[in-house]
């Protein structure tokens, strides 16, 4: 029998025990993934704490509604997060995947054949499958390729009616193309410099593209100019509100005047003061104010009055994107500014949308780009955002790429019948273990054909058949329901989104099947309460030892 380790707040889970729990977990979630694949897959509602209703048809969105405390459900989370921030797509292609390898894994240890040799095996399966994406690659010529404008119809999954899809093909392509130098060529774009703005009403065909930021504020009186060409702005990081009652005052203060004239300079002094700070502004060139903090009335309406604008409480991420669209810094004091913390734009408006109303900056060289989306509904616009946002990305990657792959299942058939034929390569285990590993692959485009309301088990051995006669372009077309030559009929897939996917998941379905034990605190309380025992436990030994040692060494210690 093993000695006790832990204390009884921890429990300890054996190798067959922790696998059997991570298989259980991953395959509960493919589960709630599957139905989800493909450009027929199903969406998800979700209701979170805010009790706003999301649909949702991004793996990611609903991976985080995952709360369990196994480590496997967060592993897993983690994975789809590193798929969505580096490709902005293929989410559920890599949750699904790992969760394939790891039933394929599940099987084999069943069958005797042991972890080390299932992880080595996926291993060498990655790498010749990594070497045969490229043969399957098909270049790119540019923005004007069709192939390019088929890529993001791919993407876009058939989710929006004819006339919309056709209506976000070109405002994605417009944005791309007159934007290239911002969203291709620069070294320095970040996709956080795209911004989603949704607006209920009217239809998802006015949505727009915006060279700028918005900022929903309305007019904090009637007098604030409509339009400001070319403005000056200036960003604050402090309150322009000097007078706020204090808070902290242990006694209230009476104050007491006698004369009617110090009276009345003493109830003049606050509004004189906000009508020469902001004739101080004025007199700096400044025509716009963005604060992150309350500005006073005062100093709003005052600017007002010469043409100015003053908005408060901007918001720190708002204030943070300024900053890098105006290439300036916020400033903490207004007593000292240079000429250099000024920026400039090309218009600062207010628009009414609907029954909103917004402030625009719009400046051509901003590197800072809003989608002002309308929509219906909440749900229309939630939609909307996922698919612009995935197409989008996955059309910036592939014009950086400058080549695409196969889509419709056909890369994924055409690399398990590689997989199949090196295996023939090896004598051992080995051979086993590559063979399942590109039957895992088949699984997606099984699932791609079941979510179209299809029997795999018709369509896979014919789409095999097709492959073993060297058409590695045939794969499954979701709106005709039939085995055809993908690339001629436009249906591709993105090629760092693809390849990312099957790399990482292989690297997540070895990390986790090299894991043989948990250690886990299943009881949080007794833990800190075992904690803190233990701790005074120690402290009482140390006094006792000290103790100790002044009573055996009393006699050579002396005082004066």
């Amino acid at each position: 029998m093993d000695p006790k380790i832990y204390n009884e707040s921890i429990k300890e889970f054996s190798d067959k025990e922790v696998r059997q729990l991570n298989f259980e977990v991953s395959r509960s979630i493919a589960n709630k993934i599957k139905t989800m694949y493909g450009p027929k897959g199903l969406s998800k509602m979700i209701i979170p704490v805010t009790n706003e209703t999301i649909i949702t048809q991004k793996g990611i969105s609903v991976v985080k509604t995952f709360k369990s405390r196994v480590p496997i459900t967060l592993m897993l989370i983690n994975l789809v997060e590193t798929q969505e921030k580096k490709c902005g797509d293929g989410t559920k292609t890599v949750l699904l995947f790992t969760a394939f390898l790891l039933e394929k894994a599940r099987e084999m240890l069943n069958q005797g054949i042991s972890a080390p040799i299932i992880n080595k095996g996926f291993s060498i399966a990655l790498r010749k499958v990594l070497e045969k994406i490229d043969d399957n690659v098909i270049a790119l010529n540019g923005h004007y390729d069709e192939k390019f404008v088929d890529i993001i119809s791919s993407v876009m999954n058939n989710k929006l009616t004819s006339s919309s899809k056709d209506y976000y093909i070109n405002l994605i392509l417009d944005t791309i193309v007159n934007n290239k130098s911002i969203l291709i060529d620069s070294e320095d774009f970040d996709y956080t410099n795209i911004i989603f703005r949704k607006i209920k009403g009217k239809s998802v065909n006015e949505s727009e593209v915006i060279k700028g930021i918005i900022i929903y504020k309305d007019k904090p009186t009637s007098n604030v100019p409509n339009k400001i060409l070319k403005p000056k702005i200036l960003l604050v990081q402090s309150s322009l509100e000097f007078f706020l009652p204090s808070n902290d005052e242990p006694f209230q203060k009476d104050v007491i005047i006698a004369d009617i004239e110090k009276y009345k300079e003493f109830t003049q002094f606050k509004p004189t003061y906000y009508k020469n700070l902001a004739n101080f502004f004025k007199e700096k060139g400044i025509d716009v104010i963005l604060c992150k903090k309350k500005i006073s009335p005062f100093l709003i309406e005052y600017c007002a009055s010469i043409g100015m604008v003053a908005l408060g409480l901007v918001g720190k991420d708002q204030l943070k994107k300024l900053s890098k669209m105006l290439k300036i810094k916020p400033i903490s004091s207004i007593k000292e500014f240079s000429e250099a913390e000024i920026g400039k734009a090309d218009i600062a408006e207010y628009k009414a949308v609907t029954e909103d109303e917004m402030f625009i900056i719009k400046k051509e060289d901003s590197g800072i780009l809003t989608f002002l989306l309308r929509g219906g509904t909440p749900h229309v616009l939630d939609e909307l955002e996922e698919i612009i946002n995935a197409s989008l990305r996955v059309g910036i990657q592939t014009l950086k790429d400058k080549k695409l792959l196969p889509g419709g299942g056909a890369l994924e058939s055409e690399l398990s019948l590689e997989l199949k034929k090196y295996a023939g390569e090896f004598s051992d285990k080995y051979q086993y273990v590559i063979s399942e590993y590109g039957k895992a692959l088949e699984n997606l485009p099984a699932y791609l054909i079941m979510n179209s309301a299809n029997d795999p088990y018709d369509l896979i051995p014919n789409l095999k058949a097709e492959h073993s006669l060297k058409k590695k372009y045939m794969g499954f077309d979701s709106i005709s329901n039939t085995i055809t030559n993908v690339v001629s009929k436009g249906i591709f897939d993105g090629y760092t989104a693809k390849k990312t996917a099957i790399k990482i998941g292989t690297e997540m379905a070895r990390q986790i099947l090299r894991v043989d034990g948990l250690v886990m605190v299943y009881n949080r309380k007794l833990y800190e309460k075992i904690e803190e025992e233990g701790k005074n436990t120690k402290k009482l030994k140390h006094q006792e030892k000290v103790r100790k040692y002044f009573k055996k060494n009393e006699k050579d210690i002396t005082f004066t």
